[in-house]
């Protein structure tokens, strides 16, 4: 390797030295600027309400200084010159190397200009660049020490906002809350009840709209109160159009096409098919069948605790459970009611087959329960039944618009039909007169059906078999009508749970939903707890809530609200101590050694010292007393019993 070659070798190892170390340099200058921003922008967060985002950007934009500052240090270049130069101030060289870099890139040679260039060889061949340039820590890493420390501890000092911040913070969550929940409420009503009508469509939608301004959370308390209002009125003037008919706004639900789920003759079908399924037996009241079941059980209990057959106390037994499952296959049958099973546990119990007995009374239970809620299925059917009107009058007149319909399909049959006698036609007729009035409660359903009527007299029965299809549409249409009025009002109580959640700035969960759970502690029913009672809810929003005897829970007794018991405490002990106050005069007083007692009273003294000895004693013996205590226990009780 020439002399120039060697000198230009060492040059540019010590020139990607320096670009080493002055992107090393750069990147903890970096790095400082870099914890300086994290530490303003925590001390902002801790006096300020900046929000958390500004910590991320924060973190992005002080990362970014010390990455510029290390890729600045690589993409410096030094020229060979400028190296040289470096490295005649930091060795002393005396410009050897710089004059050799000088003289080498002229293209003339002498002996002079070697001799330069040798000199110059010989004196950078002596140099290690690694010791020339080490990477050290800088200065400035103290300092971003103790700036990180600094960051470290106040990340546990609390943010200092005032009250009025607070109060917004709170009241923007409970309001992105409530919209949340409006929404998800509104879409679970639109997909399940449908609205029939642009009007109704336009409110529940506006609902669901209100709910997403509100998750925006730019909404202050007034202004979400306000808005509540102005869409609750809105809701409130659509209900108000709804027809005026009591017993059908009382409803729950009605079937989304407005035709009944079931008509009459449909209901006596199903009630035929109950009866028939059920046998001969009929007119079993709930009381009976209560008595059965509370007979059969007696005998289950009593199996459970069968003794050996060999002991006379275990053959008494067997008679006795024998005589009265006896007594309970002849009350049974004379019922009328079919359970086998009962005649099998009895065989099995005859012929000494404990398992099998137990398992045929099991299998009895069954059956008994399942004839019993059948029996309620029937009489439930059958009360059914007998509440629909007989004629299109009492049914318009009781609000039964299933079954008006159901009446109405008929009559148009008739109609079309030939076989519709002059009697018959008379009879609808004056079935029709009858309708006219409780009709008006039903828009123009009279109209309709007292164009029927005089259609019908005159002989015009393809007429009237219309008005009468006319005054259904009516009624379908009412019952429309009827089913958006419902939807609306629950939506008009999901606004009003709204309101109170936005007022007193709580949950929407949390708002007019009276019961227990295991997740909260709200009054409601339960069985051996009781809940927290500071909820605002009124008598009449949990009363239903009160009793909770139907409540089934193996680990504890269902009790009602009149039926807890008012025991004392077990450690609770009445007190002996018996006197007489007078409030009109001056109170006597009496001595007693470390007590001071005033008042006109009769004490049971020796019995209160006794107690009072044999407590101090117990404790004494217990080492309860400290030491430095015991000797003036001893001395004052002994003092007080002489």
């Amino acid at each position: 390797m020439s002399q120039t070659q060697l000198i230009s070798t060492k040059l540019n190892s010590a020139s990607r030295r320096r670009k080493i170390q002055v992107g090393w340099k750069y990147m903890w200058a970096g790095l400082f600027i870099c914890v300086c921003i994290w530490l303003i922008s925590l001390v902002s967060h801790k006096l300020f309400p900046i929000p958390l985002v500004s910590f991320f950007w924060a973190a992005i934009i002080g990362l970014i200084f010390p990455l510029a500052g290390l890729i600045w240090g690589f993409a410096k270049n030094f020229s060979p010159l400028e190296t040289a130069r470096w490295l005649d101030k930091e060795k002393g060289l005396k410009e050897r190397l710089s004059t050799a870099i000088e003289l080498s890139e002229t293209n003339l040679s002498s002996p002079w200009d070697e001799l330069v260039i040798s000199d110059a060889a010989r004196a950078v061949d002596k140099i290690e660049t690694r010791s020339l340039l080490p990477l050290r820590l800088p200065g400035q890493c103290n300092w971003i020490l103790l700036v990180l420390i600094a960051c470290f501890v106040l990340g546990f000092v609390p943010e200092h906002r005032s009250k009025n911040y607070l109060d917004l913070q709170r009241d923007a969550m409970v309001i992105k809350d409530v919209g949340e929940n409006l929404e998800i409420l509104t879409n679970w009503q639109i997909k399940e009840s449908p609205p029939n009508f642009e009007a109704s469509t336009a409110v529940l939608d506006s609902v669901e709209a209100l709910g997403k301004e509100f998750q925006n959370g730019k909404l202050i308390r007034k202004d979400a109160l306000a808005k509540l209002s102005s869409i609750s009125e809105k809701l409130r003037s659509e209900i108000n159009n709804a027809p005026p008919v009591p017993s059908l706004r009382d409803k729950a639900s009605f079937p989304k096409d407005g035709v009944p789920a079931s008509s009459p003759s449909d209901m006596q079908k199903r009630l035929s098919e109950l009866e028939e399924s059920f046998g001969t037996s009929k007119n079993i009241s709930t009381e009976k069948f209560d008595a059965l079941k509370s007979n059969l059980a007696a005998i289950k209990n009593a199996a459970s605790d069968l003794s050996d057959a060999d002991t006379d106390k275990g053959n008494q037994s067997r008679l006795d459970i024998a005589e009265s499952l006896s007594k309970l296959s002849s009350s049974t049958k004379k019922l009328g009611l079919d359970i086998p099973n009962i005649e099998k546990a009895l065989n099995a119990l005859n012929s000494s087959d404990i398992d099998q007995f137990l398992s045929n009374i099991n299998y009895s239970a069954q059956d008994l329960d399942k004839l019993a809620e059948l029996s309620e299925a029937i009489e439930n059917l059958q009360m059914d039944i007998d509440s629909i009107g007989k004629d299109l009058a009492e049914q318009l007149e009781k609000g039964q618009i299933f079954a008006a319909l159901n009446r109405l399909e008929d009559m148009i049959n008739q109609l079309e039909s030939s076989q519709l006698t002059d009697l018959n036609l008379q009879e609808m007729i004056e079935e029709l007169q009858l309708s006219l009035s409780p009709a008006e409660n039903y828009g123009t359903c009279a109209q309709s059906l007292s164009n029927a009527k005089d259609s019908a007299k005159s002989g015009n029965k393809s007429a009237a078999a219309q008005s009468l299809a006319n005054a259904k549409e009516e009624l379908k249409n009412m019952l429309k009508q009827i089913a958006d009025s419902q939807n609306l009002m629950q939506s008009l109580q999901n606004l009003e749970r709204a309101q109170i959640a936005v007022g007193n700035c709580q949950a929407f969960s949390t708002t007019q939903r009276p019961g227990s759970s295991p997740d909260n502690n709200n009054p409601g029913a339960g069985v051996g707890t009781w809940g927290n009672d500071n909820q605002q809810l009124s008598p009449d929003q949990i009363s239903d809530q009160w009793d909770n005897s139907g409540i089934q829970r193996p680990d504890a007794s269902p009790l009602g609200f009149s039926s807890r018991k008012n025991n004392s405490p077990n450690n609770l002990i009445p007190s002996r101590v018996k006197g007489q106050i007078n409030s009109l005069g001056q109170m006597p007083s009496i001595s007693l050694r470390g007590v001071s007692i005033k008042g006109d009273s009769k004490v049971l003294f020796q019995e209160a010292v006794s107690a009072a000895q044999s407590n101090a004693r117990r404790a004494l013996n217990q080492d309860k007393v400290p030491r430095a205590y015991r000797d003036s226990v001893r001395d004052y009780f002994d003092d007080l019993k002489n």
